[in-house]
This record gives structure tokens, C-alpha cells and sequence, in this order.
């Protein structure tokens, strides 16, 4: 009988242990070209009163360590998440507005991420200092932050249609121009 008890609450502790690591993979969404931000991502629905409409959290993370030094394909080192826990968008409001919004958002960190793609290829022998490869991450993560910044104040959160349009021709030409960097290349 105790060893009964004892496998069923191993099971138990297996199973607990791989459903947080699922839903912890399910609470990213890796860029794509193919997919974009819809409804369901955001797990929050409402914001508080005087909150924007929305609210999206991105992420860029990279795995570049040991192997990884050696690899050809560096893209997949580097990604471009979308946080849903940390993310809401507020259905009294125009949801329609701040999808395109908030997909632009995610379209923009995906240039810094592409650029510092580019900049590991073209610094490849000094990635052995992984010292440099956190410079070059704080380096793009600051400028994505302070060009959203900008790109926040000229579309005035997505609700200017005509700066909105602007910036995302200006972003999808910038993705074509560094397309070589594309996580699925």
C-alpha cells in the first residue's frame, strides 16, 4: 500500500512538473511572419480605468553557449517572444486598433532582434566571450525600447492611422531589408 501511495504522488509530481512546462512554453509566442497577434494571445481582457487599450510584453532571449558557438545557423539563437500572462487588451476599447498596434510593436522588436542576428554573424569570432554577447543583446534591447518609444508618441498608441501606416511600411521594409535574419531561414 505505502508503495502505491509513494508512485501515485510521484506521478502526480511528474505530471504537476511537466504541465508547468507547458503551459510556461504556451505563455510565448515566437515571432513569425506567417502568424500574427490575435484576441486569444492576450490572456488578460480589461484594463483598469485611464489604462491604453493595450498592453503587449515581448522578450528577446538568446542561447549562445558552448555548441551553439559553432553553429551555422545563428537566427534560432535569438527570439523574439511575445509574453501572453503579461499582456492584455481591454475589449471595451477598439480591439481591432490595438492588435494592429500591438503586431506592430512585435514587427519592430523583430528588427532589433534581425539586427542583432546580423551583428553576431559579423562578430562571430568574438561571441567565445559570452560578456560580448550580453553587450550586444542590452545594446539592441535599448534601442528597440527607445524606438518604440518614439514609434508610441508618433501613431499616438495606434490611434493616428495615417503615422500608424507610415511606421509600418517603414518596419516591413526594415524586415525585408534584413530578411536574411529571419528565425525561419
Amino acid at each position: 500500500m505505502n508503495v502505491l501511495v509513494v508512485v501515485i504522488c510521484s506521478v502526480l509530481m511528474i505530471s504537476t512538473g511537466l504541465l508547468q512546462a507547458q503551459e510556461s512554453k504556451t505563455d510565448k509566442l515566437l515571432w513569425s511572419s506567417a502568424q500574427k497577434l490575435h484576441f486569444a494571445d492576450f490572456q488578460i481582457k480589461t484594463a483598469g480605468p485611464k489604462e491604453p487599450s493595450s498592453n503587449a510584453v515581448f522578450s528577446i532571449t538568446y542561447k549562445i553557449g558552448g555548441k551553439e558557438l559553432f553553429s551555422s545557423n545563428l537566427n534560432k539563437r535569438v527570439l523574439n517572444e511575445f509574453i501572453r500572462s503579461e499582456s492584455w487588451i481591454d475589449t471595451t476599447q477598439d480591439v481591432q486598433q490595438a492588435l494592429r498596434y500591438q503586431q506592430t510593436s512585435f514587427d519592430l522588436c523583430e528588427v532589433y532582434v534581425r539586427q542583432f542576428r546580423k551583428a553576431l554573424y559579423d562578430n562571430k569570432p568574438k561571441i567565445k566571450r559570452l560578456s560580448f554577447v550580453d553587450v550586444l543583446n542590452e545594446t539592441y534591447t535599448n534601442a528597440y525600447s527607445k524606438r518604440r518609444l518614439v514609434y508610441d508618441q508618433e501613431t499616438k498608441a495606434g490611434t493616428d492611422l495615417a503615422a500608424q501606416e507610415k511606421w509600418e511600411t517603414v518596419i516591413k521594409n526594415e524586415l525585408d531589408q534584413l530578411k536574411e535574419y529571419a528565425v525561419e531561414k
